[in-house]
C-alpha cells in the first residue's frame, strides 16, 4: 500500500471503507532527524494528526489521515524548539497531496475535464480543485513564457466569462494570442475589456517584445485600436477573419432587409424569395433550391 500511495518511507496503519470512500491512516517510519538550524539530533515529541485528500483508488475518493511526527531539539541554546515533519508530497496548508494536485491539473488542462467533475471525484470543493490548478499550472505558464520566442503577430479579443444576472453585470476578459505560431498560442488573459486594460498589459512586456510585434489582429473596438496605436506604434493593425466575415454578412443582411421593405413593404415572411434566400447562404439543403441557383453559387 505504501508503494501504491506513492509516498516514500510511509507505513499504512489502517484502511477503512466509509460511505464517502476510503479512509487510510498512515505515518512515516523515519526515526532519525537532525535540527535544521543547529544540526543536533532531535528526539520525538509525539504526533499530530492531519487529514488530506489523495487521488482516488478504484474509483473511490481517498482521505489520508496522516499521523505526522513532531520533533524537539535537544540543544538548549538553539532558537528552534519544536517542529513537525513535512514530506514533499504533503505540503503545509494544503488540502491535497502534491500528486493529487498535479493530477487535478492534468485532468483539467490536458484531459479537458471540468473543475467541478474532478472535484467530485476527489470529494473536495470546487475552490480546492481550482487552487490546485493555479498552484501547479502557473509555474508552467511562466516557464513557457520565458522559453518562448517573442511573437511577430498577436491577436486581441474580448470574452464573456460571466453573464449578467439580477445581482451582477456581464464580466469581460481580454485575451491576447500569439498568432505567429501554428497553432496559435494563448499568451495571457486579463480582467476587463478596455483600451486601458490592453495598454497596461502591453507596457508590462519587455521593450524587445514590443518591438518584435509587426501585426496586431483585433475586433472593431476602438479601445483596443487606441491602445495598440499608442503602445505598438510600429505594428500594422488588421481586423481578424471572424469579424470581417461577420461585418460582411451583416452588410448583406442589411441590404436584403432594405430591398424586402422597398419591394414588399413588410418584413420577410415564409414564401418571400428574399426571405428564403438568406438560408441558401447557410444550408447545403437550401443551396439546391432551383429558384435561386445563381445566387447560391455567386455567394
Amino acid at each position: 500500500m505504501a508503494v501504491l500511495l506513492g509516498l516514500a518511507d510511509v507505513t499504512v496503519l489502517q484502511i477503512e471503507q466509509g460511505s464517502g470512500g476510503l479512509r487510510i491512516t498512515i505515518e512515516t517510519v523515519n526515526d532519525l532527524e537532525g535540527c535544521h538550524h543547529c544540526g543536533v539530533l532531535a528526539i520525538g515529541h509525539g504526533r499530530d494528526v492531519r487529514t488530506l485528500r489523495d487521488i482516488p483508488l478504484g474509483g473511490r475518493p481517498v482521505e489520508l489521515v496522516w499521523r505526522k511526527r513532531v520533533w524537539i531539539c535537544r540543544e538548549p541554546n538553539c532558537p528552534v524548539i519544536t517542529w513537525s515533519e513535512q514530506p514533499e508530497q504533503m505540503p503545509p496548508d494544503e488540502l491535497l497531496t502534491t500528486r493529487a494536485g498535479v493530477c487535478v491539473l492534468h485532468q483539467v488542462g490536458q484531459e479537458k475535464r471540468s473543475v467541478a467533475a474532478v472535484a467530485r471525484e476527489l470529494a473536495v470543493s470546487w475552490g480546492t480543485a481550482m487552487n490546485a490548478v493555479r498552484k501547479h499550472g502557473e509555474p508552467l505558464i511562466e516557464q513557457q513564457k520565458q522559453s518562448s520566442k517573442s511573437p511577430t503577430a498577436i491577436g486581441v479579443d474580448e470574452h464573456v466569462w460571466q453573464h449578467q444576472n439580477a445581482t451582477r453585470p456581464t464580466g469581460y476578459v481580454t485575451g491576447i494570442v500569439d498568432t505567429s505560431t501554428s497553432p496559435a498560442k494563448l499568451l495571457d488573459i486579463v480582467p476587463g475589456r478596455s483600451g486601458a486594460v490592453l495598454g497596461d498589459w502591453i507596457t508590462e512586456q519587455p521593450q524587445q517584445w514590443r518591438d518584435g510585434v509587426q501585426t496586431a489582429a483585433l475586433d472593431p473596438f476602438r479601445g483596443y485600436a487606441n491602445a495598440l496605436s499608442e503602445h505598438l506604434t510600429e505594428a500594422t493593425q488588421v481586423l481578424d477573419a471572424f469579424h470581417v466575415t461577420k461585418l460582411a454578412n451583416k452588410a448583406i443582411t442589411d441590404v436584403r432587409c432594405r430591398v424586402q421593405q422597398e419591394q414588399l413593404g413588410h418584413r420577410g415572411r415564409k414564401g418571400d424569395p428574399l426571405y428564403g434566400a438568406q438560408y441558401s447562404y447557410r444550408s447545403p439543403r437550401c443551396r439546391s433550391n432551383s429558384q435561386w441557383p445563381d445566387l447560391a453559387v455567386d455567394y
